[in-house]
């Protein structure tokens, strides 16, 4: 077997496998980022996960493929990154990778990669939309199989369309009263913070709102019903039929899901309407495993890009 492995860098965790052909991943490692210490401290802390999953599989990769919060160009280099990793911006990822590892690195938004991830292995059609709402909330568009770069390489990027709002909250980009600011795990937070003058995490949130908490449930639901109104407007332009919603924030279940799909729906008029919402299923490794098929992990997938 030619071995692939597939890296996830995330603002709070770095997590590598080795990633099979028929897409079953194995040998998994992980460890915090380390996001404070700039940008050599994480591809340090990169390669070292990777070489953890090799040395634990018995393998020399001949390739990786990498995951990353930010926009990166062809080459791999960020041209564009939030404050979720300090002194990113600029950092040639491939190319550091490359040298730490010994083999081809492929780079590519973390998002984007989870999108492949659900094309490959969750289930998801040659044609959808996809939303990670977690710490931040993006996005991809999938067209005909294949993630739409952009010119900028961050085609899809939902959560900083900036909807009708008065609090001017600010969103990670900097923006004013992107939903991101409103609609992520944080903003959730922060709103119930807001109303409540107490502090929880959204898990805690969540089960208040489960046991019938009405300033919990009110608080989700109207985080769900805005970020189904912003979506409207990507729907109609793009038409993907689907849309696929993955994150944390999308493991609060019906509480999240049925009002964000009722409110995407009710904004919209025939045929977009008839728009089909489904939770994410390739799971927490998802941008793993799509950085593996950006690699070539799985048959079918070496160019997986629009």
């Amino acid at each position: 077997m030619s071995a692939v492995v597939g890296i996830d860098i995330g603002g709070t965790k770095i997590a590598a496998a080795l990633v099979r052909r028929d897409g079953r991943a194995s040998h998994r490692v992980e460890r915090p980022t380390p996001a404070g210490e700039g940008a050599e401290a994480i591809l340090d802390a990169a390669a070292a996960v990777a070489a953890a999953v090799s040395e634990r599989a018995g393998v020399v990769p001949v390739a990786y493929g990498v995951g990353s919060a930010g926009a990166f160009d062809e080459g791999g280099v960020v041209v564009h990154a939030t404050d979720h990793l300090a002194g990113w911006l600029g950092t040639d990822v491939a190319g550091g990778l490359g040298t730490r590892l010994g083999a081809p690195v492929r780079v590519v938004n973390d998002v984007h990669a989870a999108a492949l991830g659900e094309r490959a292995l969750g289930g998801a059609p040659d044609r959808f939309l996809f939303v990670a709402v977690g710490t931040g909330i993006g996005g991809a568009v999938v067209s005909d199989g294949r993630v739409l770069r952009g010119a900028s390489g961050m085609a899809g990027s939902v959560g900083h369309v900036r909807i009708p709002s008065s609090r001017r909250r600010i969103c990670s980009c900097g923006g004013v009263d992107h939903i991101e600011a409103f609609a992520s795990g944080p903003g959730i937070e922060l709103t119930y913070a807001e109303f409540t003058g107490r502090r929880l995490g959204l898990r805690e949130i969540g089960r208040l709102a489960a046991g019938g908490d009405v300033v919990a449930a009110q608080v989700i639901r109207v985080a769900a019903e805005d970020l189904g109104e912003s979506l409207a407007s990507s729907l109609v332009a793009i038409d993907p039929g689907t849309v696929v919603i993955g994150g944390g924030v999308a493991g609060l279940g019906p509480l999240f899901m049925e009002p964000l799909t009722d409110r995407l729906r009710g904004a919209l008029q025939p045929p977009f309407s008839e728009v089909e919402v489904v939770p994410a299923r390739a799971g927490n490794d998802a941008a793993l495993l799509g950085a593996a098929a950006l690699a070539g992990a799985y048959d079918g997938a070496a160019t997986p890009f629009g």
